[in-house]
């Protein structure tokens, strides 16, 4: 999986007018149904199959006699990643994969943009910043091209609720195409303080949705100091309890940095008597890229130095009957006694381990590193502990 590049290079021919060109990945075979779906790829041993009516094509070693009211690309450098059932994007200058149908890791980025502006965020403020605009005709394409086999995708941003309504849009085309998916949508929680907006959201999202929401202090005061904005802390407690209101299935997601982790154990008691219909909450170790990198001095927590705090804070929610997760600490770096919450949850594309992880009896249950975490973690002071 990792050296399935999302980024593909060629020589590439748009000949429409199209805002996009985003189609399924079929290769040498024909398709029955509906073609206008589908990205063709073909070799020159498979060129009877070629006809028209293809969203594009992919020509290996060869190109039809008339290529004039096609889109098409040649010369595909790293066509051999690419598999069935792919959904891939023609763009000037290269293909982007947008879903990967052999990962349990793909997404959908419905804005680069978010109403906070949080201290640890992975991306840089200048992402987040940038206005990027994504068509939701786009957006409706994308799932429109996702197999409805998929076990699992991932709703994100920025922030999705940047996109208000046409969110609502988003998630009722996931109901319709893909039924028997499993999503997660990430947000901060503040679009749920309208109480409008959730009453409709609430009547088209699927059936199998859950809704991760960031918590990072149980103090108003504290949690709008991670996010650099003011009043978020309200809008999130108010969203929470909206949507609890309708018995969702919600994941209160805490980032586990230097601001909070010696008040992991009050964010619980908070979380057990004032959210105590969430069903789940995971506790997330940094990624250190981004802003988090940027204010390193101010978020960046060891390991080690987090451990009791983590441990104290698990068994609190634990004993309330609330589903506890921990992502992305490398299982070595936590109490034993939380080993069996210790979720493989960095993306497959992301996930590192150090040369001495080799002898490790327990690696295949482990996550493993954060490049970026790697990089800081001072692993030669820090011995593995297994």
């Amino acid at each position: 999986m990792n050296n399935r590049p999302f980024i593909l290079k060629g020589n590439i021919t748009i000949n429409s007018n199209k805002e996009y060109i985003i189609g399924t990945v079929i290769i040498n075979q024909k398709v029955d149904e509906d073609k206008s779906k589908y990205v063709l790829v073909l070799d020159k041993e498979h060129k009877d199959l070629f006809e028209k009516g293809y969203e594009g094509y992919i020509f290996t070693n060869w190109l039809p006699d008339n290529c004039k009211e096609i889109d098409y690309v040649t010369e595909l450098f790293g066509i051999e990643t690419l598999i069935n059932y792919d959904v891939i994007e023609f763009n000037d200058d290269y293909v982007k994969v947008l879903y990967r149908d052999d990962s349990t890791d793909n997404f959908i980025q419905v804005t680069n943009q978010c109403n906070s502006n949080c201290i640890m965020c992975p991306d840089a403020e200048e992402v987040r910043n940038t206005r990027q605009k994504i068509s939701i005709n786009r957006l409706l394409r994308i799932i429109d091209c996702i197999p409805n086999d998929t076990e699992h995708i991932c709703i994100t941003g920025g922030e999705p609720g940047m996109i208000k309504y046409d969110l609502i849009k988003v998630l009722k085309k996931c109901k319709d195409c893909l039924p028997e998916t499993q999503f997660l949508l990430l947000s901060n929680g503040r679009i749920f303080s309208d109480h409008d907006f959730t009453e409709e959201f609430v009547k088209n999202i699927p059936y199998n949705i859950r809704i991760g929401i960031p918590l990072y202090s149980d103090i108003a005061k504290e949690h709008d100091a991670i996010t650099q904005a003011t009043g978020s802390f309200e809008q999130t407690i108010t969203g929470l309890n909206n949507l609890l209101k309708h018995n969702l299935d919600i994941e209160i997601r805490v980032v586990v940095m230097k601001k909070n982790y010696q008040k992991l154990s009050s964010i619980s008691n908070f979380i057990c008597n004032n959210l105590n219909k969430v069903n789940h909450v995971n506790f997330m170790a940094l990624e250190m890229t981004g802003s988090a990198y940027k204010n390193k001095e101010n978020v960046w927590v060891n390991f080690n130095e987090s451990t009791i705090d983590l441990y104290n804070a698990s068994t609190t929610l634990i004993k309330e009957g609330i589903d506890v997760n921990l992502y992305n600490f490398p299982i070595c770096k936590i109490d034993k006694r939380l080993y069996s919450l210790a979720q493989m949850s960095i993306s497959d594309y992301k996930v590192r381990y150090l040369d001495k992880c080799n002898n490790c009896i327990v690696k295949e249950k482990c996550g493993g590193f954060f490049p970026s975490t790697m990089n800081i973690q001072n692993s030669e002071e820090e011995k593995c502990t297994n």
